[in-house]
């Protein structure tokens, strides 16, 4: 586990005493919590009392269990968080009870969410205001926090909720105390929007910075003296606000809409590379940022060389070939998190985009 997550945003030695004490309850207790194959159990999750069939975990958050009803035979597939397993009673137990390191890895992990929630301002996880879904949780806490230095492209499709999980993730870097300024680059229509999501969600605080707001700093950088600023893509690309932007050094930055910042290559033998005042920007400060996330529903654009150029944000040695074709594919690039609409579901497993 991450020895940097922090209750209330700091580090505590406690915490080792914690989760010792938390894993002899759960060691105790784990008989009437867990259930096995073979288990006869009933619950909330099912209409009438069940026989287990299959149990297991996904994600390293979760419980995918397959049970048959005693009464009517129907078969039932449900997906069941480690807080949902106290609310289950076992009738019968089948004894054939095994649990890997990894098992209980993530379920203390789980417990240290539950105090986060219930004793910490730092409620990366959820809070009042947002319950994240399964394919959000595996983004920020199955990839992107399993890295010291984060550095991915997100590539959901739409819909997929990218601004919970940048959100998710500002949170969890900043109680790491890992990323504390933090730069926000949007185009001019979502400004506001995305001001007022992460206020509403997340209780963070970030400053809009305009060209009314240069004027009201009297010739002072807003961009240095903020800790936590948005402001457009397409503004922070003129010449004299970009050198505002790289005077100030920031720990993380998310771009949305990544693809705008485009280079182009063309020619054969000799081959050219037009580089955009966007991509010029992006060079510059997502190449000396520790961290970095970009956001895209349309990665690719169907040009190779295109794509190829936005990836070298993320590593600018391991994409600085052209022959690299096969890593720039989603599914062998360890720095794409990629899911589409008809694969992304809710807690029960149901699709989150229902077929029409």
């Amino acid at each position: 586990m991450n020895d940097q997550v922090s209750l209330s945003g700091q580090i505590y030695p406690e915490r080792l005493l914690y989760f010792a004490i938390i894993k002899e309850k759960w060691s105790k207790r784990r008989g009437s919590n867990m259930i096995q194959v073979g288990d006869i159990v009933k619950g909330p999750l099912w209409p009438e009392v069940v026989e287990i069939k299959n149990c297991t975990m996904i994600q390293n958050q979760f419980y995918q269990v397959e049970a048959y009803g005693k009464n009517t035979s129907k078969y039932y597939q449900v997906i069941i968080l480690p807080e949902q397993l106290t609310n289950i009673e076992i009738i019968n137990t089948s004894n054939k009870k095994t649990y890997s390191s990894e098992e209980l890895q993530d379920y203390l992990r789980y417990f240290e969410f539950v105090v986060d929630k219930r004793f910490s301002k730092t409620r990366a996880l959820g809070n009042q205001h947002l319950i994240p879904l399964p394919h959000q949780i595996e983004a920020v806490y199955g990839r992107m926090l399993r890295v010291p230095s984060v550095r991915f492209l997100l590539a959901d499709d739409p819909g997929a909720g990218k601004t919970i999980m940048a959100g998710m993730l500002i949170q969890e870097l900043k109680a790491r105390q890992s990323a504390n300024r933090i730069l926000i680059l949007v185009p001019p229509l979502v400004l506001k929007q995305w001001q007022q999501e992460l206020k509403e969600k997340f209780n963070e605080d970030f400053l809009i910075v305009t060209r009314s707001t240069l004027n009201e700093y009297s010739g002072k950088n807003p961009f240095v003296e903020n800790d936590c600023v948005i402001t457009s893509l397409y503004w922070a690309a003129r010449d004299d606000v970009r050198d505002l932007v790289i005077e100030a050094d920031f720990d993380l930055v998310i771009v949305d809409e990544a693809h705008k910042m485009a280079a182009y290559t063309s020619g054969v033998k000799k081959k050219k590379t037009k580089r955009t005042k966007l991509y010029q920007l992006g060079e510059i400060i997502l190449r000396h940022s520790d961290h970095c996330l970009l956001l895209t529903a349309t990665p690719h654009k169907g040009d190779v060389e295109n794509f190829r150029h936005l990836m070298r944000f993320i590593d600018p040695d391991i994409f600085s070939s052209i022959g690299i074709k096969e890593t720039l594919r989603d599914k062998t690039n360890p720095f794409i998190i990629r899911r589409l609409k008809e694969h992304l579901k809710y807690f029960d497993g149901t699709p989150l985009f229902p077929k029409r």
